[in-house]
């Protein structure tokens, strides 16, 4: 009986391993790590309930929003490896990679695969082409109330038509994003110039 607890232990665990490589994070970061005290903003209690991914079983998205360097992506990391922990299939990756995969594979004609959390970072960095905002509208389209997204962005909704370039598109696909959303304010000093300041002190 122990060997065989041993043995599900072990295959859990490679499991998890498998799902959090597929998920190709640039980093693995969890919730644990992030310093919550530095961004006063952040709803930590929304955050930590968020990390039992039953905003996943409900097909709810999530989107952080603030400036650069106050920490959007550890708190997508951390969430994207708490819905591996717990045996999800998980997506990473940044808005500009996302939009030349569709390209590439619009092209050769190849499917996407499914995932119940898709990860999509820095959106609102690179404008994105008129294609390339037509391809990201599907994909959100096609994950509409089928699984979630999360969405890191250092612009607010109201500059979303500056990425995207069209009015019309832009208020699409924030009806579906934002239909069944929790939203992460996260407005404050970068943690990166922050540290830089005080080692220099």
């Amino acid at each position: 009986a122990r060997l065989c607890e041993m043995e599900l232990i072990d295959r859990e665990r490679r499991m998890i391993e498998r799902r959090i490589k597929a998920a190709k994070f640039p980093s693995t970061k969890s919730l644990d790590s992030f310093d919550f005290k530095i961004m006063p903003s952040l709803n930590k209690p929304l955050t930590m309930d968020l990390a039992r991914c039953d905003y996943i079983d409900r097909r709810e998205n999530i989107i952080a929003l603030g400036p650069s360097g106050t920490g959007k992506t550890h708190i997508a990391l951390g969430l994207g490896l708490a819905a591996c922990q717990r045996g999800l299939k998980v997506r990473f990756t940044t808005a500009a990679a996302l939009v030349h995969d569709l390209i590439e594979a619009q092209d050769e004609r190849r499917l996407q695969r499914s995932q119940n959390l898709l990860i999509i970072d820095e959106l609102g960095f690179v404008p994105l082409s008129k294609s390339g905002a037509e391809l990201l509208f599907e994909v959100i389209s096609q994950c509409y109330e089928r699984g979630s997204i999360i969405i890191t962005s250092n612009l607010p909704f109201d500059e979303w038509t500056e990425v995207f370039g069209s009015e019309r598109l832009t208020g699409a696909l924030l009806d579906r994003l934002t239909h069944h959303v929790h939203i992460l304010e996260m407005n404050g000093e970068s943690y990166r110039l922050k540290h830089s300041r005080n080692k220099q002190k």
